[in-house]
This record gives structure tokens, sequence and C-alpha cells, in this order.
């Protein structure tokens, strides 16, 4: 029966892997299968909330930090509009 390892290793200088496989004798063949994940980045047009959920803290920063970016022209443009309803009284209606 075929033994099964998951390793993840990082390109190196000159396009090279480094693989460590202890306990392997030297001389032994072994089949190595290369799984390339998709490079492109998470946007956020590009996810939906339980994928969002499922990322890294650090991408879920990421991407909301863009979203920030995107909405603050909204925001300064329309300034007066929510300020009025963030300044909004109820007790000034009745």
């Amino acid at each position: 029966m075929k033994e099964t390892r998951y390793i993840t290793t990082t390109v190196q200088a000159g396009n090279r892997l480094e693989i460590d496989l202890p306990n392997s004798p030297v001389g032994q063949t072994i089949e190595v299968i290369l799984i390339i994940p998709d490079s492109s980045p998470v946007t956020p047009q590009s996810i939906d909330r339980k994928s969002f959920l499922k990322l890294p803290i650090a991408e879920r920063q990421r991407i909301l930090a863009l979203q920030a970016e995107a909405a603050l022209p909204y925001y300064q443009q329309n300034q007066e509009e929510w300020q009025e309803w963030l300044n909004f009284d109820l007790a000034d209606t009745l």
C-alpha cells in the first residue's frame, strides 16, 4: 500500500523546491504531485459571506480595508445626507 504525506513548501530562489522526508531511505523512488493554488487575489466582489468567514483573518482585514476605501468617496460626497440621519432626533417629530 502506498504511503501518503501532505507537505507544504515554498518556491525558493532559482524556482526550486525543497522537500524533507524523514525516515525515507536514500535512493528510494517517490512520486511527487504538485497542486498549485490559484494565485488570483480574492476581491470583495468575488466572494460570498460563507467563503469570507473561512478566510484567514489577515485576508478578511485586507478585503474590509478595500471596501472601506471604495466607500469613502461616497460618504464624503453625501456627507450632509448621512450626517442628517446620524443626528436624527425622534423627539423632534412628536
